[in-house]
C-alpha cells in the first residue's frame, strides 16, 4: 500500500549503510523525526539527503522536523548513516517466542534476550514468556550466587522490607539459601505516607515467611538525623529546602542508616535493600556523569556495615513477575517524581535495556569489576552524623541542616 509513496506526492526513505539500503514504511503526514523513532534509527546517527526530483546529486538538508509530505519537491529521502556498521543489528524486529516451561500455568512476565555470536557477527533474539514460578527460581538463583560471593556462612543480615513486589522477591531468594544459615532481621521504617501503607504489607509478608519485621516509626527514624519528634514532618522539611527534587534521595539514606542502627542492636555486620538492575544502573550512571567513579556493587563497605546487594542483577520485570500481587499494590501507592535527574537517569537506562537486551547486565557487571579495583571509601561526618563518600559543599551542607532544624555552625547529633 506504501510502496508507491513516491508517486502520491512525498518521498520514500531509506537508511543507506554500508550493508545496503533499508526502506523506512511511511505515509505523507509523519514527521521524519517521528518516523525514525517509530523504526528505533539514531537521529543522531543519520546524515539527511534529499534527492531532487528534477534530478542531481543528493543534498544534504535539515529536515527532522518536517513531514515527507513536506518534502513533495524530492524524489527520495536518504538517511546515510554515520558510521559503517549495521544499525539494524540488534533491532527488535524478529524473535523466537520461549514459552514458559509449564504450559498449563499462567504467564506473569516476558523478557528480550539477545545470543551474540561474534565469529559470524550475527545476534539471535529470544521472547522468554516466564511463569512466576520461574520468575522466583531465576530470582533465587542470582540471590543465593551474591549472598555465597559476599557473605559469610552463618551471617545475620539485616533487610529492608517496604511491603512491595521486590522485597517479597528479595526475602524469598534469602529463604531458598537453606545451606548458608543466614539469619534474617527485616526492617521497615516510617515517616512519609508511601512508606506508611507499606507497613501493613511488610507485616503480612514477614509473617509468610516466619520472621519478626521491626518497625521503626517516624520519631526514631528523625532521630537518626537529630530531629526532634515533634518537629516538622520529614517530607515538609525536605519539600521546604530541596523544591523540585526528590525526597527519595533523603529516603535512601535514612534507609541505610536505619538498618545500620538496627544492625548494632542485633550485631549484625551485614545490611541490604533491593536495588534491581535498573536501580543500580541508574546510580552509576548519574555518577559516571558527574565525575565519580562508580559504586561498589554488589556490596559496599561503610562505616561498621557492609551493605549487600543481592538483586544487582535482576531486572524489574523479571521482580515483578515473581509475586504479581504485590507489586501492582506497590505501583498504586506511588507519587510522582519530578527530579530532572532521576527521571533523565532511569529514561536512559530502560531505553538501553529495551534496544539492546543483554548489554545492561554485561554494563553492570564491567562497572562492578572497576569498583572493585578501586572501591569508594566513606568516611564519618561528625557535623552530618553519617559516613559520606566525599566533602559536601558548604552551600549543600547548610540546606540540609536547615531542613535539620540545626544551624551550620553546630556540632553533629
Amino acid at each position: 500500500m506504501r510502496s508507491d509513496a513516491g508517486h502520491r506526492g512525498f518521498p520514500t526513505v531509506s537508511v543507506v549503510t554500508a550493508h545496503g539500503r533499508q526502506p523506512l514504511a511511511s505515509d505523507g503526514d509523519e514527521r521524519l523525526i517521528d518516523l525514525l523513532n517509530r523504526h528505533g534509527v539514531p537521529w543522531s546517527g543519520v546524515s539527511v539527503y534529499r534527492v531532487p526530483k528534477a534530478g542531481g546529486e543528493p543534498q544534504l538538508c535539515s529536515a527532522l522536523d518536517a513531514t515527507l509530505s513536506e518534502l513533495d519537491d524530492a524524489a527520495e529521502i536518504l538517511l546515510y548513516f554515520n558510521r559503517n556498521v549495521n544499525p539494524f543489528m540488534f533491532a527488535l524486529t524478529r524473535w523466537k517466542t520461549v514459552e514458559r516451561a509449564d504450559p498449563s500455568g499462567s504467564d506473569a512476565t516476558e523478557y528480550f534476550y539477545q545470543r551474540l555470536d561474534n565469529a559470524r557477527g550475527s545476534t539471535e533474539t529470544y521472547l522468554k514468556k516466564l511463569s512466576p514460578e520461574e520468575c522466583r527460581a531465576a530470582i533465587a538463583a542470582q540471590v543465593a550466587e551474591t549472598v555465597r560471593a559476599t557473605l559469610p556462612r552463618g551471617s545475620h543480615l539485616v533487610v529492608g522490607v517496604s511491603g512491595g513486589g521486590d522485597s517479597n522477591s528479595l526475602l524469598y531468594g534469602l529463604s531458598q539459601l537453606a545451606d548458608h544459615d543466614l539469619t534474617i532481621h527485616p526492617v521497615i521504617i516510617k515517616g512519609i505516607p508511601d512508606w506508611d501503607t507499606g507497613v501493613p504489607r511488610a507485616q503480612a509478608l514477614c509473617e509468610s515467611y516466619g520472621l519478626p519485621l521491626r518497625i521503626m516509626d517516624e520519631a526514631e527514624v528523625k532521630a537518626l538525623l537529630g530531629i526532634p519528634a515533634d518537629a516538622t514532618p520529614l517530607i515538609e522539611r525536605f519539600e521546604r529546602e530541596f523544591p523540585g527534587d526528590d525526597f527519595e534521595f533523603v529516603g535512601t539514606l535514612l534507609i541505610r542508616l536505619a538498618l545500620a542502627k538496627h544492625a548494632r542492636e542485633v550485631g549484625a555486620a551485614f545490611i541490604c535493600t533491593g536495588l534491581n538492575l535498573e536501580d543500580v544502573l541508574c546510580e552509576n550512571m548519574f555518577r559516571l556523569s558527574t565525575g565519580l567513579p562508580p559504586a561498589a556493587v554488589p556490596a559496599r563497605a561503610i562505616g561498621d556495615v557492609t551493605l549487600v546487594l543481592p538483586l544487582w542483577l535482576c531486572p524489574k520485570r523479571i521482580i515483578d513477575g515473581c509475586f504479581p500481587k504485590y507489586s501492582l499494590a506497590n505501583y498504586q501507592g506511588r507519587y510522582p517524581c519530578f527530579s530532572l535527574g532521576r527521571n533523565l537517569y532511569y529514561s536512559v537506562v530502560y531505553a538501553m535495556q529495551s534496544q539492546f537486551p543483554g548489554y545492561p547486565e554485561q554494563l553492570a557487571r564491567g562497572l562492578s569489576t572497576l569498583a572493585a579495583a578501586a572501591p569508594p571509601a566513606y568516611v564519618f561526618d561528625a557535623q552530618l552524623g553519617f559516613h559520606v563518600e566525599r566533602f559536601v559543599s558548604l552551600p549543600l551542607r547548610a540546606r540540609f541542616l536547615r531542613m535539620l532544624g540545626r544551624d551550620a555552625t553546630a556540632p553533629g547529633p
